[in-house]
């Protein structure tokens, strides 16, 4: 006999509003990542969906501080009884890859590989 099939669903953090969107004044002060977890399990969800800056400062950490930092967001998650589904490059919004993290042809943009990386450890 099968098992019936157990579905599991995730978000970002931009899911809940920041309070404001592109197209219109801000509603409300924007909610901390803190705030928001245990609105996930609330809402019936049990993984987060990341992109590589969804963590404030990470463009400024050293590689140590990056893991250190990512340890400490993964201690939030397992507080709250949340995964981290994926963490994904954020590629669109550096003006060095809004033409396309990939396939831009701009001869001013430094190479763009080396930021997936970052975003697998």
């Amino acid at each position: 006999m099968n098992k019936p099939t157990q579905h599991r669903f995730s978000f970002g953090p931009w899911n809940i509003s920041e309070g404001a969107d592109p197209f219109g004044p801000e509603t409300h002060k924007p909610i901390t990542f803190a705030k928001k977890l245990p609105l996930y399990k609330k809402l019936s969800f049990d993984g987060v969906q990341f992109h590589d800056d969804d963590v404030p400062g990470m463009d400024a950490l050293r590689p140590a501080q990056i893991i250190a930092k990512a340890r400490a967001c993964k201690r939030m998650l397992d507080d709250h009884g949340l995964v981290a589904e994926f963490v994904a490059p954020r590629l669109w919004f550096s003006p060095h890859t809004v033409d396309g993290g990939f396939t831009s042809n701009s001869a001013n943009r430094p190479p763009i590989r080396p930021r997936p990386r970052l975003s697998h450890h």
